[in-house]
Order: C-alpha cells, then structure tokens, then sequence
C-alpha cells in the first residue's frame, strides 16, 4: 500500500514538472510572438506620422501608407546601390583586421601581465589564442541570432505586414481596444492612446535624428583616424545607438580594438572622438529635437534596456526604451 501511494506521488510530482516544462515552453513562445507584434506596433506608429501628413492633404491612409512604404524601399534600394561595394569590401577587410587586433591586444595583455612578474600560465586567459577564441565566441554568438533565416523572414513579415495594416487602418483596432473597457472610461482611455502614440512618435522621431548625426560624425571621425572599414563601423555606430548610453558603449569597442592594429595613440584618439560625439549628442542634438518629448532619466533608461535585454534578448533591448516612454506616459495619467 505504501509502495503503490509512493508511486502515486512520484508520477505526480513527473507529471507536474512536465506540466511546469510545457508551460515555460508555450510562455517563451508567447513572450517572443508578442514582441515581434510590439515591434509592429512600433513600425506602425513610425510610419504613421507622414501617413496623417499625406492623410491631411486628402491622401488616402492606405494609399499614403503604399507610398511611404515604397519610398522608404526605393531609398534603401538607392543607397545600398550606392554604398554597397564599399560597405562590402570594408567589411571583407574588418574579417582580417579583426583577428590580427585581438592577436595583438593579446600580446600586449601578455606583456602586460608579464610586467607585473605573472606569467602566461598563471594568467594564461590573456594569452593570444585564448583571446582570439573570446572574439570567435562573442561573433559566433552575435551571429546566432541570424542562423534561422525562416524565422528572421517570418519574424520581418509579421513586422511589417502589423506595421503597414495599422498605419492604414487603425481605427478598428483602437476602437475594439477602446471597447474592453467600461463606456464612462472609454473617452479617458481614448485619450491616452492618442498621448500615447504622440509620445512615442515625437520620441522616435528624436532617436531618427540623433542616430544620423551619431553615424555621420562616427564616419567622418574614423576616417580622419584612418581606421579601417570606417564607413561600416559608423554606419553601426548610427544604428547601434537607438539604444542610447549602451549602445555607444558598444559601437566604441570595434573601433578602438582595430586602432592597436596601428598605432597605439590611434586607439586613444578613437575614444576621445566618440566620448566627443556623444557630448554634442546628450547635450545639442537631443535638447533640439526632443524638446516635447518627456525625457527619460539615465537610471531608468540603463534599467529599461539592461532587465528587459536580459529577459528578452535583443528584441527587448529594441523594445525598452519605448516601452518606458508608455510606461511614463500611463505613471502621468494614472
């Protein structure tokens, strides 16, 4: 009797674990689709500023949204016609040069260590080969997130076919989300959809304009350094910094490595710069173009970005610093 109530209790315990399991399985798959809905969300409400511009003209909102799109399209098309062979032969040029970086900055860690009676055995983490494998595994991890292309491309058109259907077409999902709630608070929460959406266009708007200026003055300072593959490190400078205080934390990294591959100073010099762009961009850029835009506190950035980049991965580092402009505008109402 008791063996057959042990029993009972162990299949019990298996079948709740499995039940845990799968549940943490689906909630995953939840979490990832809703971010990929939110990041839909957001293109929509990128896309519906110049909608309403044409919508004002007596464009049509679906015929504005065609045009926008296709806009957009031809000008990436033109400028990757243009830039591309360039952007190309930088970047074969970077797959060299990076490794030879990391193999020198080895040697010097080496030497370093050296320096301070430490030998490479006792800290044997600095030697080169040890070194270069960290680059192969932060690349090899970067690049993870792309080794599923039908994922990518199912992800992508779910982005944008969420995106180009609510700039076209917003009023009936705003009127069934407006609907959920009680009749007396649906004029208040219509209200602070509007807000809402103004909020976090003017903020993108803002973050648009400070990523161009960001990669233009990233390019032209890499290239009076003379560091190779200046085009496509500033063009990620640009776009690395919509997450802003850690992104230009990361975008100096490649940079200032490939400099000790010349001269030492060079390396300096790189820092110096992008400490410099960053300071015309927290202090001219950002008070110009954002001046009806609540700003967000550095600590609540760095949080927003840093919890829900690691509980989301890179999707929820895109998605934290918009979700914390929502979020201040729902702390001002509520």
């Amino acid at each position: 009797m008791r063996k057959t109530q042990a029993y009972r209790e162990l299949l019990r315990a298996a079948l709740v674990i499995f039940g845990l399991l799968l549940a943490w399985r689906f909630l995953s798959g939840i979490a990832t689709a809703v971010l990929v809905l939110l990041m839909g969300l957001l293109l929509a409400v990128a896309l519906s500023g110049p909608v309403e511009m044409l919508h004002r003209h007596k464009v049509p909102r679906s015929v504005g949204t065609v045009l926008i799109f296709v806009g957009a399209l031809a000008f990436l098309g033109l400028s990757g016609y243009l830039f591309f062979p360039e952007l190309r032969g930088q970047a074969f040029q970077l797959s060299f040069a990076f490794p030879s970086a990391l193999y020198r900055l080895g040697e010097q860690l080496e030497e370093l260590a050296r320096s301070f009676g430490l030998t490479v055995g006792e800290f044997g983490d600095l030697a080169p080969s040890t070194t270069i494998s960290w680059g192969r595994r932060l690349l090899g991890g970067a690049l993870g997130l792309f080794t599923d292309a039908a994922s990518v491309l199912l992800g992508l058109l779910v982005i944008f076919s969420v995106g180009l259907y609510l700039a076209a077409r917003p009023a009936p999902v705003v009127d069934w989300s407006v609907r959920l709630f009680p009749p007396t608070r649906r004029p208040r929460v219509r209200r602070l959809l509007v807000e809402i959406r103004a909020s976090l266009l003017s903020w993108l708007k803002g973050r648009l304009v400070s990523m161009a200026v960001v990669g233009g003055l990233s390019i032209g300072a890499l290239y009076a350094i003379g560091i190779p593959g200046a085009l496509f490190l500033g063009l990620f400078a640009g776009l690395i910094s919509f997450v802003p205080y850690i992104g230009p934390i990361v975008s100096v990294a490649p940079p200032a490595l490939l400099a000790l591959t010349g001269e030492p100073i060079d390396a300096l010099w790189v820092v110096l710069a992008y400490l410099a762009i960053q300071q015309v961009e927290t202090y001219l850029v950002t008070p110009l173009v954002m001046q009806k835009t609540a700003s967000l506190h550095p600590a609540v950035a760095i949080a927003a970005v840093t919890l829900l980049g690691a509980a989301f991965g890179l999707l929820g580092a895109l998605l934290s610093l918009p979700a914390a402009v929502v979020a201040g505008v729902l702390v001002r109402e509520l």
